[in-house]
């Protein structure tokens, strides 16, 4: 008897639950959207410190914080939510809002105090590039490069920079930079050895690519990149295994796959260029293409 009495009251319980649930809910909605922000924290609060994985209402309780300008108590609170909840997609929306604005904040803090510090032209110059402003780029990287010389980061930021546009000498210069501030930075290294591909100075791209694929050899790029300069190079051999070790990595790579049946007709492996050839069609989606190196 006192069994079915318990599963009674239990289940009565959870509707009783619900109902409160539903109707706190509703008195906060209804607090936000009148902008009564003070009386949504209190009456979330009040019920979260008894049901505190109640995601829906802490989302609220975080909007709120938000619209108040409380941009850190609101990024607790959605983490908390997160936490409950991982896939909850409110949660996540206003967790960038949150994130953004404390990111801004930050910004502006450090505008205020150092507003000349290479830290702030590196930030400018990266804002520059995300508007597609190359050339405003550029200047704030010198100018964060005048200001700290020995920042790899920067070095290499510019480094890039000039690559994209083809300037592979100047690409060089600042790659060679940031090295002598931090040898072992992957970046410069690679960079070197892609700026030397360009430049079809192919002994110097082996020599830069071999540091890179060794500092990263679970680098599918790193292996391909090695290995089409030792293809371009007339290294053929040596080619293959880099070839064939970037497909291991990312066997989706097409240009390996067309680079290594080039390397197998080169050397006259009919069989395995075929093969290559026949991977590369049907990643393309187009059996049966001939390829200008494919034998005939």
């Amino acid at each position: 008897m006192y069994k079915t009495v318990y599963y009674l009251l239990s289940v009565l319980a959870v509707p009783v639950f619900l109902c409160a649930q539903a109707t706190v809910l509703n008195e906060c909605t209804r607090a936000l959207y009148r902008e009564d922000y003070i009386q949504v924290e209190q009456l979330a609060q009040k019920h979260l410190r008894k049901n505190p994985s109640d995601v829906s209402v802490r989302v609220i309780l975080a909007r709120a914080e938000l619209a108040e300008g409380k941009f850190r108590p609101a990024f607790e609170d959605l983490r908390k939510a997160l936490a409950s909840d991982r896939h909850n997609v409110d949660a996540l929306y206003y967790l960038s809002f949150a994130a953004r604005a404390m990111s801004q904040q930050e910004y502006q803090r450090l505008f205020a105090m150092a507003p000349d510090s290479s830290r702030v032209h590196q930030l400018l110059a990266e804002s520059a590039l995300e508007s597609q402003n190359p050339a405003q780029a550029e200047a704030e990287f010198r100018k964060a490069l005048d200001t700290n010389p020995r920042s790899a980061e920067v070095a290499t930021e510019l480094a890039e920079l000039k690559r994209s546009q083809s300037q592979f000498d100047e690409a060089i210069a600042y790659y060679l930079q940031a090295l002598r501030s931090d040898a072992t930075n992957y970046a410069a290294v690679y960079g070197l050895g892609a700026c030397y591909t360009y430049k079809q100075d192919y002994k110097q791209a082996v020599e830069w690519l071999r540091k890179a694929a060794a500092r990263a050899p679970d680098s599918a790029a790193g292996h391909f990149a090695l290995g089409n300069a030792l293809f371009q190079s007339g290294s053929l051999e040596p080619a293959i295994p880099e070839l064939k070790t970037s497909l291991r990595l990312e066997p989706g790579m097409k240009q390996a796959y067309f680079l290594l049946g080039r390397a197998y007709t080169k050397l006259g492996r009919k069989e395995e260029a075929a093969a290559a050839f026949k991977k590369l069609d049907e990643l393309s989606g187009s059996p049966g293409q001939r390829h200008s190196s494919e034998p005939r």
